[in-house]
């Protein structure tokens, strides 16, 4: 009769460590799913100031023949 316990133990004892693994295979995808997205937002960010400066250059571009001579007499192109 004690054997039955001692077997109940060890399938709980088991089922313990097989939860501990789960959990931190858990853990780990989880940590490298955020550094992941981290990684994204990032490149996002560069991305999108690059397309910000791109914007406002084709902003400040002047629109007439005569403003692009004032630009270059003035020494500010």
């Amino acid at each position: 009769m004690i054997q039955y316990l001692y077997i109940g133990g060890g399938v709980i004892a088991l089922a313990f460590v097989v939860g501990l693994v789960w959990f931190a295979y858990r853990s780990g995808r989880n940590a490298a799913s955020i550094s992941s997205a981290k990684a994204s937002t990032d490149s996002a960010n560069v991305i999108t100031t690059k397309a910000e400066a791109m914007a406002q250059a084709q902003a400040d571009k002047p629109a007439t023949e005569d403003a692009v001579l004032a630009r270059l007499d003035g020494g500010t192109a």
